[in-house]
């Protein structure tokens, strides 16, 4: 609770520490399910503590176990819904609060929900799924950027939602045409090579002795999660980060990237935004039809 910033108002974080004072941490479910039997532990409607939720109310639910990815490294929070019997509550957005608490944001659809209530909790996987290819290529995306462009690229933000994909690096000056299509197409021979993407949670200092890259400025605990994908020359590992987001099983389900933008959003760095899956054929489909006209 120490390291967390909220949006600075005091008042606001008292409020929080009170509501949140006599519970138990959410146990994160999500890198394995997408589903789960959980507790409702904590109702929060107009930043107060209530017992009950009736149709129309939005509210916050914290619940004892939950599959919903808080927004966090820059990938956006789950969707989906809480459920039991007839009773629906759907969630439009999932955040985070002290690192322990999930905060499942949403409307009651229908019936009415209680502290201490068993419900199902339901992601959206098909938008967890896109968000998922959109995350696990900005890891290409690096990769290939400090393939091409130098070892002194390094991440320096970045967005992951369903739609797209945006990762800020440091870099001097414009990519060329030429260079964008090279590192565009080293993407995706590791996505054509259809390799496993490997996971696991090791020691943090033995992490970065095995050459995973950490984020400048970020605040890692002594046990972190490693993902590893692609293979390169000599059979060395592609891409190997440190990384508490979810992605893809293989690099083939990304199916597709492309490379849309680049900008400079500040001195020494530049933004690229690309597209991944199913959204290439959309964007590729939208641009032949502005090109007829």
């Amino acid at each position: 609770r120490k390291n967390w910033k909220g949006t600075g108002d005091k008042e606001e974080q008292k409020n929080w520490f009170n509501i949140t004072e006599n519970l138990n941490s959410t146990e994160f479910l999500g890198y394995e399910q997408t589903e789960s039997e959980s507790e409702i532990i904590c109702i929060v409607k107009s930043d107060v503590k209530s017992d009950q939720l009736n149709v129309g109310d939005q509210a916050i639910i914290i619940l004892n176990q939950t599959p919903f990815y808080g927004e966090s490294g820059g990938q956006v929070g789950d969707s989906g819904t809480i459920i039991y019997d007839n009773n629906i509550f759907e969630v439009t957005d999932t955040t985070k609060l002290f690192d322990s608490f999930f905060l499942h944001h949403g409307l009651v659809r229908a019936g009415k929900f209680n502290i201490g209530d068993s419900i199902k909790a339901l992601i959206d996987q098909k938008k967890r799924k896109l968000i998922e290819c959109n995350h696990s290529s900005t890891h290409l995306l690096h990769a290939s950027l400090r393939k091409i462009l130098g070892n002194h690229v390094s991440q320096k933000g970045s967005l992951v939602n369903s739609e797209k994909l945006r990762f800020d690096f440091s870099h001097n000056e414009p990519i060329s045409k030429d260079n964008i299509i090279i590192i565009e197409n080293f993407v995706k021979k590791e996505i054509d090579a259809n390799s496993q993407v490997n996971i696991k949670s090791v020691d943090h200092q033995k992490a970065i002795d095995e050459g995973a890259m950490a984020l400048f400025g970020e605040k890692y605990g002594e046990e972190v999660r490693v993902v590893s994908m692609g293979t390169f020359e000599d059979d060395k590992i592609f891409s190997k980060e440190l990384c508490g987001g979810t992605h893809v099983d293989k690099t083939g389900d990304i199916l597709n990237f492309k490379i849309i933008n680049q900008s400079s959003v500040a001195s020494g760095i530049r933004r690229i935004e690309a597209l991944t899956n199913i959204a290439v054929d959309e964007y590729n489909k939208h641009k032949i039809q502005l090109d007829k006209k």
